[in-house]
């Protein structure tokens, strides 16, 4: 009998180990002619519309694919119905849709047809961050390390947390790995550098309406659930071998931080606005200055998203190129299949039928639909 069991452990293990059998994404059942300039956020409305943030273009839009169409429904400003640097949309109840306003330092709350509703005051620190909010009307978002209290935290980790507006109660949720920052960040920078660890591995969230957060760990490729009241599911370990960081692929990672990093004092007032992209010269000894990890992480920390669902995709790089692939998970935390896309896209939003890349082509976005797959 304990050798049975043995052999059913080792199984396991190399069950958990073999990778999943890939397969292509089907033909696109939608292209969009608009050209975005960098989108950071997506949500599929009830009739199959989205709503759509573009962060360098300053808008907010309402798109049809249906009829090819995209209409601007909030534009630059600090206004109440304007925005200023948008990221993250999150779903809300309906078809209303939350905002992160970075540039002015605000949640928008934007309905069905895309149009601004309200605003909500950035209270908490972290909470410009919120990555869901479930049916009870409390916010998930994660405390900052900079504003973090809790001093036994191990190094980089940061707290999630269930916050109450109603009540002010605040409450822990999970401990993960955050960025890797520098091991001298806390010294005076002599020369120009970049805060974080380039391409270390970190752990990343999603949460769903009902609570229930979904960490992916980018310390072994692992995923794990928690729901309120229940006992953490944790699946199978995916880890696999990762290819060295290249000195190119130094310099890329330096210019996409400084291209997608607001800075204080750039915007209108004073506020966030965007980095201006310093000299050739001067990214080159920013990269010099800069603190990497040798290997690539085994998953691209901004590239895990949830199906409605409750299915999970975790995009990692295929080879050294820029394909994407992403593995897809089950509420267990299990592999079940694998999806390679085309060259030079990536995973916006999966909705539920369809699924929205991202096609990049040098700065311009434009948008894509293709079948879910079966």
């Amino acid at each position: 009998m304990l050798v049975v069991r043995m052999l059913a452990i080792v199984y396991l293990l190399s069950a958990a180990s073999l990778p999943a059998q890939a397969t292509a994404l089907g033909r696109p059942t939608g292209r969009l002619a608009e050209e975005f300039s960098d989108i950071r956020g997506a949500r599929e409305l009830k009739d199959g519309r989205l709503i759509v943030s573009d962060y360098i273009d300053q808008r907010v839009v309402l798109v049809d694919f249906e009829k090819g169409t995209v209409t601007s429904r909030i534009g630059k400003g600090g206004g109440p119905a304007e925005v200023r640097l948008p990221t993250r949309l999150t779903p809300l109840a309906g078809d209303s849709t939350m905002v992160a306003d970075i540039g002015n330092n605000r949640l928008l709350i934007v309905d069905g047809e895309g149009r601004g509703a309200r605003t909500i005051p950035v209270t908490q620190e972290g909470l410009l961050g919120a990555r869901g909010v479930d049916r009870s009307g409390a916010f998930y978002f994660a405390i900052p390390g900079w504003a973090e209290r809790d001093k036994e935290l191990p190094n980089d980790s940061v707290r999630i947390v269930r916050w109450n507006p109603r009540t002010g109660a605040m409450t822990n949720v999970a401990v993960v790995q955050g960025e890797r920052m520098r091991s001298d960040i806390r010294s005076p920078a002599l020369t120009p550098r970049i805060p974080t660890v380039g391409y270390a591995a970190q752990d990343n969230w999603v949460v769903s309406d009902a609570g229930v957060l979904r960490i992916v760990r980018g310390g072994n490729y692992q995923v794990e659930s928690r729901a309120p009241g229940a006992a953490p599911v944790i699946g199978p370990s995916y880890a696999y071998p990762t290819r060295p960081v290249t000195a190119s692929e130094r310099a890329a990672y330096v210019h996409e931080f400084i291209a997608g990093s607001p800075t204080s004092g750039k915007g209108a007032n004073g506020g966030m606005g965007q980095t201006p992209m310093p000299s050739d010269a001067e990214l080159a000894q920013i990269t010099r200055g800069t603190e990497f990890a040798s290997h690539h992480p085994m998953f691209e920390p901004g590239a895990v998203k949830v199906t409605p669902g409750g299915q999970l995709w975790v995009g990692r790089r295929a080879g050294s190129g820029n394909t994407m692939q992403y593995d897809i998970f089950d509420a267990a935390g299990r592999r079940t299949a694998t999806v390679v896309l085309p060259p030079d896209r990536r995973v916006i939003l999966i909705g539920r039928q369809s699924v929205y890349l991202i096609a990049d082509d040098d700065d311009i976005q434009r948008l894509e639909r293709y079948p879910l797959p079966k």
